[in-house]
């Protein structure tokens, strides 16, 4: 549980920092794909723990799933996905309207 929040906050971090250099499309935190553009230096389509930066390289080893030594796309949308809360079950509602 603790290494999950650790990588939670290391994203949102890491978001943040990342939008403080432009807005991100409607608001809110980057996406997946705009970290990416950020970070991936080389543009090889991984994030290497030399091109990661703020929280996202202390916590590097906690999204690298793999333990390959970079980051792929899917790897961090597996993270980020992990941020996000859950949904609400479905059939619920607010009231029954009476």
């Amino acid at each position: 549980m603790l290494k999950s929040t650790a990588t939670i906050a290391a994203l949102m971090l890491a978001a943040t920092a990342i939008a403080q250099n432009g807005p991100a499309p409607g608001g809110g935190l980057p996406s997946a794909e705009q970290i990416f553009a950020f970070m991936d230096a080389d543009k090889d389509g991984f994030i290497a723990k030399d091109e990661a930066k703020g929280p996202m390289a202390q916590h590097f080893d906690h999204v690298d799933g793999d333990k390959d030594g970079k980051i792929s796309a899917d790897e961090l949308k597996t993270a980020m996905a992990a941020m996000q809360p859950p949904e609400p079950p479905q059939g619920e509602s607010e009231g029954d309207g009476e």
